[in-house]
């Protein structure tokens, strides 16, 4: 890992240790339950295209962080 910067599966590995901290209080998320989590994470990520395109960014090139930031949009995704 150089300096410091998380690449390919660390970057998975880490957005679910975050997600596994904030989960026992989950305060502040949209879908604090695994069923809207999941559900919500599978339509982020079926329209993952629009959802960078509205916010003016470019869909990441490595699979690994664009999951990795599905995990973590998944939290407040509607």
């Amino acid at each position: 890992m150089p300096d410091g910067v998380l690449t390919g599966r660390d970057l998975v590995l880490s957005a679910l240790d975050e997600l596994m901290r904030e989960l026992p209080a989950a305060e502040g998320w949209e879908n604090p339950d695994l069923d809207r989590y999941l559900e919500a994470f599978a339509a982020l990520l079926g329209s993952i295209e629009n959802a960078y395109a509205n916010t003016g960014r470019p869909v990441p090139q490595d699979p690994w962080q664009l999951v990795a930031e599905a995990l973590r949009g998944a939290r407040w995704y509607e």
